[in-house]
């Protein structure tokens, strides 16, 4: 590809030619100028597209959620999923797990995550410890020699 200079000087170049009476080599250069001229173009397309997706992207790692086992999409503060966790971070896709009656399932890589029990679902309470035991028991008894 030719440079940006290049093409500056390139447009000066091609008037001198037609002004010179070197009408096929001024066309020439103008065909050429035009061809860098629609290659820099399409260059251009690529690289927009390239960075409208790497933007989808980020927005899309903003709104999902690990919860430790599985992915959930956040969205307008509505929360949808779960998603594989392991097409997500292997492949960058959100697959829809299916829900069976004690675990989700992954159509895409057979994965498997349990469903959480109703007792993990709600807050525990975690029970009280005793400030004094009942009954000391001793970590080693000793032994009578004899």
């Amino acid at each position: 590809m030719f440079s940006t200079l290049y093409q500056a000087t390139g447009f000066k170049r091609a008037l001198d030619l037609f002004e010179a009476g070197r009408f096929d080599e001024g066309r020439a250069l103008l065909k050429s100028l035009q061809d860098e001229f629609l290659a820099v173009c399409d260059e251009n397309q690529a690289l927009k597209q390239q960075l409208a997706e790497v933007a989808e992207v980020l927005d899309l790692a903003e709104k999902v959620q690990f919860d430790g086992q599985k992915y959930w999409l956040e969205e307008d503060g509505e929360r949808k999923g779960p998603f594989c966790q392991v097409c997500y971070d292997r492949d960058g896709l959100l697959v829809h797990l299916h829900r069976h009656e004690n675990h989700w399932e992954c159509q895409s890589c057979h994965g498997l995550y349990m469903l959480p029990h109703e007792s993990e679902k709600s807050p525990q309470k975690k029970p009280r410890m005793r400030s004094t035991l009942e009954k000391t028991v001793p970590l080693f008894l000793e032994q009578e020699m004899g």
